[in-house]
Order: structure tokens, then sequence, then C-alpha cells
């Protein structure tokens, strides 16, 4: 949505240096969003559990794992599940964010790791989940207005020096 904008406002305003701009950017915005969703893994074996995303690749030793707790999650525009893995201490061993699978696939992770399972069954937002369980929380979660926010600005950031370089180039 906001490449669209920004294609549509780019044309209006600069011509072709701001449609190579915007267009670049979508492209840019749809490829990583492509890989995020192609490499975005949760994989269990014998020995260990693990969850792969875009940048970054977690595993913890499944002899560690005691129980699992669920939480329905209410973000921004949407509502999904978070499955958090406990060790016997009560700390976070590895949180999923279920935003990316099926219920059913979560029903099924839930199931194979065969661990006692906890939660409330309504819904609590990130901010919350972090209070409750610190540790399954990543500080982008825990700053639902601030991270958008910087996303946003990096955005622009790019978008003004990728404009910059075109339009320097095209003249």
């Amino acid at each position: 949505m906001i490449a669209v904008v920004l294609v549509i406002a780019g044309v209006l305003a600069g011509g072709l240096p701001a449609l190579i701009t915007g267009i670049s950017l979508a492209l840019l915005l749809a490829i990583t969003l492509a890989i995020y969703l192609s490499r975005s893994r949760i994989v269990v074996t014998p020995a260990e559990i693990s969850a792969r995303g875009l940048t970054f690749h977690r595993r913890r030793d499944r002899t560690l794992a005691a129980s699992v707790l669920r939480a329905t999650v209410a973000q921004p525009g949407a509502v999904s599940q978070t499955i958090v893995v406990l060790d016997a201490g009560q700390q976070a061993l590895l949180a999923i964010n279920g935003a990316l699978y099926a219920p059913s696939d979560l029903d099924r992770l839930v199931n194979h790791l065969g661990l006692p399972t906890g939660g409330s069954d309504k819904p609590i937002t990130m901010v919350q989940l972090a209070r409750q369980q610190p540790g399954t929380v990543s500080w982008a979660g825990r700053h639902p207005i601030a991270f958008p926010l910087l996303c946003a600005l990096g955005f622009a950031v790019i978008a003004v020096v990728l404009g910059t370089l075109v339009a320097a180039l095209t003249n």
C-alpha cells in the first residue's frame, strides 16, 4: 500500500525519476516479503526445536523444553496465535509468531511437542505478553508504535537517497 502511494505521488510530482524510484522501492518491498515468507520455518527434531525467519535462525535444545504457552495476541490490524516454548523455570526458550502459519499447523506443532500447554483464552497485546512472560517479545513487538514509525522513516530515507541518485543519473 505504501509503495503504491509513493509511485502515484512520485509520478504526479516528479516524473520519470520518481516513477523509477517508486517502482524500485515497490520491487524491493515485494522481494523482501517473498524471501521472508519463503524462509520462515519451524523444525522439530528429536534433539532440537528451531525457528527460522528472514534475519534469524534460533535453535533450542528440545530436552530443555518443559511446557508451552499459547497466547492469542491482538496486534494492530490482526489477531494471531503466539507459541512460547518454556523451560523448567518458566523462562522462554523460543517464541513463535503464529501470524505466518495456519492455526491447524500451530495445533500440530503443539501436539507434536507433547508438552503441558497453558495460556489464556482472551486476547492480549504484545506488551501484555512481554510483561507476563519476559523474554518472549522482541523490541519491535514491545513498541508497536515506534517500530512502524522507524520503518517508515527508514523507507523514506531510502526513497530520498534512491530518488536523488536516479534524478542525478537521468538529468
